[in-house]
């Protein structure tokens, strides 16, 4: 079996799969497989990569540089031109460049549902706000947050605070739910443990959305 033979089919699978998940990445079609997938197959292509360059170093030589005069051919410097004018257009964020990494996710990306933004799921029991004040008449949480108003902060606190101390607390109290950002959330209380004679104890866990899930991110208690 030829290294070279072996390295050079690997480099075109993995390429070809990455083509594949770019594409629904970028026509909003992804999930958690396809960007996972995409991104260990990028890892699989870098390292193809590195063993391509290295087994036919000789012939990438050979096409840089000319053998006769030792001077660098012009094959070189066009492929060179190109993928710095590509650099300096994606980093003075130029009209083209710009508006070329959202246009396939505005033809067929995932459209704004009831629940939210796309890619952030709404709150429990399909709750939602109806603009900067929430049904509760509160402010404070911005036109970006208003898919979570303070009835759907109080639901999902309540939720994951009880997941996590009801095997050990008879009666929780809440004294503070608040959203810290767009997808965190804070919650403070205490609880009474359920077995008797043990002292209460004062609750603070950090509440975040990750993989589009509410999710206890930190968690500290102390006795009261």
């Amino acid at each position: 079996m030829k290294s070279k033979n072996l390295v050079s089919l690997s480099v075109a699978t993995v390429f070809a799969v990455l083509s594949i998940t770019g594409l629904l990445i970028y026509f909003g079609q992804g999930s958690h497989l396809v960007e996972h997938t995409h991104a260990w197959f990028g890892v699989l292509f870098v390292a193809a990569a590195i063993f391509h360059i290295v087994n036919n170093w000789a012939s990438i030589k050979g096409y840089s540089t000319d053998k006769k005069t030792g001077g660098i051919r012009r094959e070189l410097i066009v492929a060179s031109v190109v993928a710095l004018l590509f650099l300096g257009g994606i980093a003075a964020d130029l009209p083209g460049f710009k508006a070329l990494p959202n246009g396939g996710k505005a033809l067929f990306g995932k459209k704004r549902g009831p629940g939210g933004p796309e890619g952030r799921p709404g709150p429990p029991n399909g709750q939602r706000g109806e603009g900067p004040e929430g049904p509760d008449g509160e402010r404070g949480m911005g036109a970006e947050q208003a898919v979570l108003t303070k009835t759907a902060i109080d639901s999902i606190a309540r939720q994951m605070v009880a997941q996590h101390l009801a095997a050990n607390a008879q009666t929780i109290r809440f004294d503070t739910t608040a959203a810290l950002g767009h997808n965190v959330i804070l919650a403070q209380g205490t609880a009474t443990p359920a077995k008797p004679g043990s002292a209460k104890f004062r609750f603070t866990q950090v509440i975040t959305l990750a993989d589009h899930q509410w999710k206890v991110a930190a968690k500290q208690t102390a006795p009261l």
